[in-house]
């Protein structure tokens, strides 16, 4: 199951972003980052990897999941991404003003 669920989470991660429905706020820094040129698979990591910090410094716990999550979810990224990006829609051409 937990394979299941990362794999799901990073197709669902993909098509929001794909589709242009806006991406939140580490994977606007991770899109951000990799239209500068770098790898999607490597700036994913260090935000995943970073992300269960503050919740450790509160008390929390890391588990199997995290641990398997934070390695996966950049490549699953770097893969899926590509193939689940709409193309961006042609701009009507120009209209000619007053004409009806």
């Amino acid at each position: 199951m937990l394979v299941g669920a990362i794999l799901t989470n990073g197709l669902a991660t993909d098509a929001n972003i794909g589709a242009g429905l806006g991406p939140g706020p580490r994977d606007g820094l991770m899109t951000g980052l990799a239209r500068r040129g770098h790898s999607l698979r490597l700036v994913q990591d260090p935000a995943r990897g970073v992300g269960p910090r503050p919740g450790v410094g509160l008390g929390g716990s890391v588990g199997i999941g995290i641990l398997a999550y934070a390695p996966a979810i950049g490549p699953l990224v770097h893969f899926f991404l590509p193939r689940l990006t709409l193309p961006a829609p042609a701009t009507p051409p120009p209209t000619e003003q007053g004409t009806p």
